[in-house]
């Protein structure tokens, strides 16, 4: 069985220094700023600040509130996530006040895990939500292009060192990507696990065998 510390890779966000949003779902905001951008990915909409200086906003989901943090006062920046940012520079002549993530991997669960990746809310890469992460990632460009410690390579860090090693892990991300395809297979998602069970066996059948020749011809005693 894995550790805890494989199991559950908590993302270290220390060195993130872009301003916190408001994030609601199917709510008007509650901070005492006014939502300039809402982003709507499939029936769900997310209100979020273009402003700076937002004194205290307040992460809330439709049931209860979940996270706060304190102002920040550099330029708000969705830069985390590259497809966000292409779309409001394209539109900035526009005053662009909604953007419609069509076609996201996940739907709303997946973009609100990715919004709190950008603005400095702990997230947990688990077995369950590692691959609706990484294909999240991809969609939104969210990698090394964009920003030194990214989505991505959280992702790829925590296949490598909780999914691979294990064939029961293995088959589980693979379970999980057929909901997210096409994205699952254009990341390599259903080769990588396949491959990686595949070579576990190689290797438990192996050791299984060496074990039988080493009981069936014990070594001479010298």
């Amino acid at each position: 069985m894995l550790s805890e510390e494989l199991r559950f890779h908590r993302l270290n966000l220390d060195s993130f220094k872009t301003p916190y949003i408001q994030h609601c779902i199917l709510e008007m905001p509650i901070s005492d700023v006014s939502s300039d951008l809402t982003i709507e990915v499939r029936s769900a909409s997310f209100a979020l600040h273009k402003a700076t200086d937002i004194n205290t906003v307040v992460l809330r989901r439709k049931e209860n509130s979940i996270a706060k943090c304190k102002n920040k006062t550099t330029e708000l920046k969705l830069c985390a996530s590259g497809r966000i940012r292409k779309l409001l520079l394209e539109a900035r002549d526009t005053k662009v006040s909604r953007i419609n993530l069509t076609g996201l991997p996940g739907g709303s669960d997946a973009f609100e895990l990715a919004a709190k990746f950008c603005y400095e809310v702990n997230v947990e890469i688990t077995i369950s939500n590692m691959a609706l992460l990484r294909c999240a990632a991809s969609f939104m460009k969210m990698t090394e292009d964009i920003s030194e410690k990214n989505l991505e390579i959280h992702t790829k860090v925590f296949l490598k060192d909780a999914v691979f090693p294990n064939i029961s892990n293995s088959i589980s991300v693979l379970h999980r990507c057929e909901t997210l395809l096409p994205v699952s297979e254009k990341v390599n998602l259903i080769r990588q696990p396949i491959n990686a069970i595949a070579n576990n066996a190689c290797k438990e059948q192996l050791t299984s065998d060496l074990s039988k020749l080493e009981y069936n011809f014990p070594p001479k005693p010298v």
